[in-house]
Parts: structure tokens; C-alpha cells; sequence
């Protein structure tokens, strides 16, 4: 169990809605032997069927989310724990297996995507009930394993399981607003021309959107896209499209597609240069805009796929 002073540390944390936030990449469903308690991204959730080992819980995921927690108490008996997460589709895209990891004690942050910790992976337990496709949880991928600690004496564990991450770099001359599947991301730099905003987002993210406001003076757009192995797998380029007007749900991947590719811009700098916060960046991204350099508000989005690469560079970076 939770030791008292760290049970009361955690425990003040407030207790989200089951919905936390208005977009939902799909479902997290959860069984336990016996009572359950959810976090995702370090947020308890507050879901229905989670007080009895033959009951299913089911959560809407937020956009993005990072990792996933799972407390389980058992009350004696058998023991296990099974979960699945479903994109909107329906689609399964994670079960229960030995990449979770689970541990008889708790640890600060450790239901969160930045937690450390050395846990164990998790140990796989055949649960005389579980493993029959039957019950609340009859129809749950037939690839999910019943996962515990290594221990069948642990009456409490808490497994986890965390997701990589793409990292996204954005360069605005001058004031950005940056939007992952519709969702405004939080980030400093973003309010000058000189400026690198960078975020940590999920690889299953489907739409980047740029909101750029020019206050004067050259204007543009640069981004770039890494994965967890710090490859380059997107870029701001003419696969990208632009408009000087924000039509709704324009930064989600529901829109109805009616925008201009991007034009390219000669910003000065950013096109010359290679010693400011971009200097790293992928020596092939592109300056974007809309294909006027009257507009003082360009907003520019990306469907995600596997960009292609321009061959030439920008800048002589000897």
C-alpha cells in the first residue's frame, strides 16, 4: 500500500472527469482483481467499474496523452490486471505485455510520461477467469496479457505504461500559436521572431496547425519534426498548405481540406543565417507563408505523414 505521508502527497491531486479533454483519440478499457484506481498523464480518473475485480472500466483518452497508470488492490485471491487503448476508430494500438512495468510501491510522478524510474517489466499471471473471452471483458484483444508484479504476494501494484514522443520545433516571425489535432499547445518562445517553441507530442498526433503573426517586417514560418531516435520526419515544406483566414476546426483532421499549398518566403535571417535558435534545424526545411506577403496572419497546417526530403540546403553551414 501507500505509505501515509506519500498516500496523502499524492492523493491531494484533484480528481479528473473521466473526459479530460474535449478531443478524444479513442477509449482505455481496464479490468482489475480486485479495485482499480487510473491515472493518465499523472491525473487520477474518475471512472465507473473500477470497484470490482468482474468489472470494466471505460475512459475517453485526451489528445496526446503521454502515459498511463494503473493502481490495482487485490482483496484476495486471484490477481491480474488487463487493459487495451483504442484509437477512434476502434482500432486496438496497445495491450497489456511485458513493455508496462510494475512495481509493489509507488513513486513520485510515476504514473506520468517524465517519470525515470527503474520498475521491472511487468510479470504475466494466468487469472482462472481472465483468461476465459468471457464476461465484462469478453472481446478485449486476444493479445492482451494479464500482467501483475513478480510477486504473487504484492496485494497492491501500480504498472504503467508510457508512449514516445515526436519532437516538434516552430520558428514564427513573429507571435505563434501552434495547435497538435486541434489542440493549442503551451510553450515559451513563441512571442518573437527569434524565438524557438518546442514540444514534446505523441507519435499518433494526425495535424500540426501554425497560427504566424507578422507585426512588421519579414515574415515566415519554419518547423521541424523528430522522432524519439532524433530522425528528421517532417519538415515545413509545399506538403504543407496555408490560408490567411482560420475556417473552423481548420487545425483538426476533420477538415475539410480547401487550402492553398505553401508558398515559399525569403524572411532574410532565417534564410541566411545558421547561428539563431534555429541553427539546428533541418538544413532542408522550408520558409513557408500564404502566397502573399500582404497577409499579416498566416495560418498553415500539416496532414502527418512521412514528409519528404528537398535535397539542397539553405544556409553554408562550413
Amino acid at each position: 500500500g501507500i505509505n501515509a505521508e506519500y498516500g496523502k502527497q499524492w492523493y491531494q491531486r484533484r480528481v479528473r472527469e473521466a473526459v479530460v479533454s474535449t478531443q478524444s483519440t479513442g477509449t482505455l478499457k481496464v479490468m482489475c482483481d480486485d479495485v482499480t484506481t487510473i491515472f493518465i498523464d499523472g491525473e487520477e480518473q474518475s471512472a465507473a467499474g473500477t470497484g470490482a475485480w468482474n468489472q470494466l472500466a471505460t475512459l475517453s483518452l485526451p489528445e496526446n496523452v503521454g502515459a498511463i497508470g494503473i493502481q490495482c488492490r487485490n482483496g484476495g485471491g486471484p490477481y491480474g490486471i488487463m487493459a487495451q487503448l483504442e484509437d477512434s476508430s476502434g482500432e486496438v494500438f496497445e495491450v497489456t505485455d511485458d513493455s508496462w512495468q510494475c512495481s509493489n510501491s509507488p513513486a513520485e510522478d510515476w504514473a506520468t510520461a517524465s517519470f525515470s524510474g527503474d520498475w521491472s517489466p511487468a510479470a504475466y499471471y494466468e487469472h482462472r477467469n481472465y483468461i476465459n473471452d468471457e464476461g465484462a471483458w469478453a472481446g478485449m484483444s486476444p493479445n492482451r496479457k494479464i500482467i501483475w508484479t513478480s510477486s504473487s504476494s504484492d496485494m497492491t501494484v501500480y504498472c504503467r505504461k508510457s508512449f514516445a514522443r515526436n519532437t516538434l520545433s516552430v520558428m514564427c516571425d513573429d507571435i505563434a500559436n501552434v495547435y497538435v489535432d486541434g489542440e493549442e499547445m503551451e510553450s515559451s518562445g513563441n512571442a518573437a521572431w527569434n524565438q524557438m517553441s518546442t514540444f514534446s507530442i505523441s507519435t499518433r498526433a494526425s495535424v500540426i496547425g501554425v497560427k504566424c503573426r507578422n507585426t512588421g517586417g519579414p515574415y515566415g514560418i519554419m518547423v521541424e519534426m523528430r522522432d524519439p531516435q532524433n530522425e528528421v520526419i517532417m519538415i515545413s515544406d509545399d506538403t504543407w498548405t496555408c490560408s490567411n483566414a482560420a475556417n473552423d476546426g481548420w487545425s483538426t483532421a476533420d477538415f475539410e481540406e480547401n487550402w492553398a499549398t505553401a508558398s515559399y518566403a525569403n524572411q532574410g535571417p532565417y534564410s541566411t543565417a545558421c547561428t539563431g535558435a534555429w541553427q539546428n534545424m533541418s538544413p532542408v526545411r522550408r520558409i513557408i507563408w500564404t502566397g502573399s506577403g500582404g497577409d499579416t496572419t498566416a495560418y498553415c497546417r500539416k496532414v502527418l505523414q512521412r514528409s519528404r526530403m528537398l535535397m539542397g540546403a539553405q544556409c553554408d553551414r562550413a
